[in-house]
């Protein structure tokens, strides 16, 4: 064979190679697109939390639309996460991570747990909550929700559509079983979260990990376990004269809807709302009792009496 024919034959064999390499690549991207698409439409365990705003119903005849506006814009802001989206496929999973679509009034968030790493997804997204509670009552609006754990759809980088048992039991409780502005704990997402360490952060022992998550709970008289915002977010404030002013905008807003004509059964939420104000101030006044918090600090920062200032603190209903 001459010389021209043999590198003919080189020429094609490497034409035909790079044909070949590029059929494979090919193949190996659609596969790697109908995994994407398998994983997508499949169902994942997550903590999913229905979050709805109390009395819209009545704002839509009390606000205008750019009020309401605001409001459902704030809504969507504080429970939106501020996370950027994962842009490998290994890294969509590495740990726990919340989703957030909202309809109207309503957000459906979504905190996918089964991850490479476990960093107390069940803490996380308790915390998240009440921040979203005390965003909302800065801005005159209480809210009621509820929280499951099970199967739901959220897609990769949460594309969505949510849907799922999980969303439903969470819509559940809320609707039927908060009643009042609270964020209810399903219980078994409870039980779930002391038996399953995916739900813990992997650094801490499960006595340390419960210790935290209750730190955040409070149970009413009813049995039922719900965030405890008020109670837990003196923590959350870089002072405790922060704290008393959240407090203070907490009992405003509750005897402004208790002058206002509401029909019994929305008074009733505000009637309970204010008992459980007046706990949370009770559990204040003890602190200074016993000495864990100082009145002369107290007198030194305010100017006035820890006990009297607290007692102005009580909504009366």
């Amino acid at each position: 064979m001459d010389n021209p024919t043999r590198a003919t034959d080189a020429v094609i064999a490497v034409i035909d190679k790079a044909v070949e390499h590029g059929r494979r690549q090919r193949a190996k991207a659609q596969r790697m697109k109908a995994k994407a698409r398998a994983n997508a439409a499949a169902y994942e365990i997550a903590i999913v939390s229905f979050i709805d705003v109390l009395g819209f119903r009545a704002m839509l005849g009390a606000r205008s639309p750019h009020e309401i506006h605001d409001i459902i814009l704030s809504l969507r802001e504080f429970s939106m996460p501020e996370e950027e989206p994962a842009r490998r496929m290994k890294d969509v999973r590495l740990s726990s991570r919340a989703f957030a679509e909202s309809v109207s009034d309503a957000v459906v968030r979504v905190r996918v747990f089964d991850t490479q790493y476990s960093d107390g997804a069940f803490f996380h997204e308790l915390v998240d909550l009440l921040h979203v509670q005390i965003q909302c009552i800065n801005h005159g609006v209480l809210i009621r929700a509820g929280l499951a754990i099970g199967s739901i759809h959220v897609g990769l980088n949460g594309s969505g559509p949510v849907f799922g048992p999980a969303m439903v039991r969470a819509y559940e409780i809320e609707s039927g079983e908060a009643i009042y502005p609270r964020i209810v704990i399903d219980d078994p997402a409870y039980e779930q979260f002391l038996s399953d360490a995916r739900l813990h952060n992997e650094n801490h022992d499960p006595e340390e990990e419960m210790e935290y998550v209750n730190s955040l709970l409070r149970t009413g008289e009813d049995g039922t376990r719900f965030i405890d915002y008020l109670g837990a977010s003196e923590s959350e404030f870089d002072t405790f004269e922060g704290y008393l002013r959240f407090v203070e905008r907490h009992a405003t807003l509750i005897r402004e809807n208790l002058a206002a004509s509401h029909r019994p059964t929305v008074r009733r939420k505000y009637v309970w709302l204010a008992r459980y104000h007046n706990e949370v101030v009770a559990q204040i006044r003890r602190k200074f009792e016993v000495g864990e918090l100082s009145t002369d600090s107290f007198r030194a920062v305010f100017e006035r009496d820890a006990n009297e200032m607290l007692a102005e603190l009580l909504v009366r209903y």
